[in-house]
């Protein structure tokens, strides 16, 4: 038995670890000023690999009808939502305030939009589906 498949739990883990050293990767490519490894926004979200990593690592390890499944996967909706929709909301503020206030440095880029999150819940997917095979 490997370590992985003795502590499940470290798998979201690794997945939020890997999505944010893609995305800084991405940002480098990018040329972008500020790395946004461990901070909001972004291509793809830590976020949602991390929750769709547990949801996936819950449904192998209790099933799909268990109610700790049923319970992942709405945090992970939850999270997901909170995501595209109130972060959004947030760094709209943050710009709006930047523009009234020169003095202001607030960080605009807190949400993601809808490709972030879907590609972020399936890069976790992905990833906890290849960690349990090995």
């Amino acid at each position: 038995m490997t370590f992985i498949q003795e502590y499940p739990i470290i798998i979201p883990f690794i997945a939020i670890l890997a999505a944010e050293i893609v995305k800084v990767t991405i940002d480098l490519l990018r040329k972008r000023h500020k790395l946004r490894f461990g901070n909001p926004g972004g291509m793809p979200s830590g976020h949602s690999a991390f929750v769709s990593a547990l949801v996936v690592v819950v449904a192998n390890k209790e099933g799909i009808e268990s109610t700790m499944f049923m319970i992942s996967a709405v945090i992970a909706l939850i999270v997901m939502y909170d995501a595209i929709n109130l972060r959004n909301e947030a760094g709209k503020h943050a710009k709006a305030i930047n523009k009234l206030n020169s003095n202001s440095k607030l960080e605009e880029s807190l949400g993601h939009n809808h490709l972030e999150v879907i590609v972020g819940a399936t890069f976790g997917s992905v990833v906890a589906f290849i960690l349990l095979m090995m």
